[in-house]
């Protein structure tokens, strides 16, 4: 591992678990036992690393959406492993939604990004939802505002999942993702086909 993964590795160790606001450069080099002016040879300040991060976090949840969306059919199976992995991967950077607020206001291409990244998604989901009507795992009937409402529910229990276990359950790892994911999957339940409620029931 060359000394540019080594800073991304040890800061997003270091903010997952002391946040943004108390860790500096100087706390990530003497972290890695190198000098701040190595440390800034590769970035020329926090904000770059915590921007780089931030395109990680960006690009792997990309990877996860299309190999949905590479599917000639979605299941409710699929879907349950979908919403694992993007908890799985939130939880890896959760330091960004702990303070995701103020990081798009301290980095202004995050949040630029951000809402870009929305409007993309929302085409992305709308796509999968299609293909679970055509299964028969969603209801034919849902109106398209009703499903980019949809849309937007999961943006918010997505993005903001970590900061409500934090202030209330406080689960660590597995724990969390597990308890999260039974929410966030029983989020779809309503749009559900009365075939694919009977299978929900049937995995209980």
């Amino acid at each position: 591992m060359d000394t540019k993964e080594r800073i991304l590795k040890t800061a997003l160790e270091l903010y997952n678990s002391q946040g943004v606001n108390t860790i500096t450069s100087r706390h990530i080099a003497a972290k890695m036992g190198i000098s701040p002016g190595n440390l800034h040879y590769h970035f020329k300040h926090t904000d770059e690393i915590i921007k780089t991060l931030y395109d990680r976090l960006s690009a792997d949840f990309d990877v996860i959406v299309a190999n949905v969306e590479a599917l000639e059919e979605v299941d409710l199976p699929m879907i349950r492993s979908f919403v694992t992995a993007s908890l799985e991967l939130g939880y890896k950077y959760r330091f960004i939604f702990l303070h995701f607020v103020e990081i798009g206001l301290r980095i202004p291409a995050v949040k630029k990004d951000y809402a870009a990244l929305t409007q993309r998604r929302e085409k992305e989901f709308l796509s999968i939802f299609e293909k679970l009507k055509a299964s028969g795992v969603f209801r034919a009937d849902l109106p398209e505002e009703v499903l980019k409402a949809f849309v937007t529910q999961i943006f918010i229990v997505g993005d903001f999942w970590l900061s409500n276990n934090e202030l209330t359950l406080k689960l660590k790892g597995s724990k969390a993702i597990a308890h999260y994911s039974d929410i966030f999957s029983s989020m779809f339940y309503p749009y559900l086909t009365p075939a694919a409620m009977q299978l929900t029931k049937g995995n209980e």
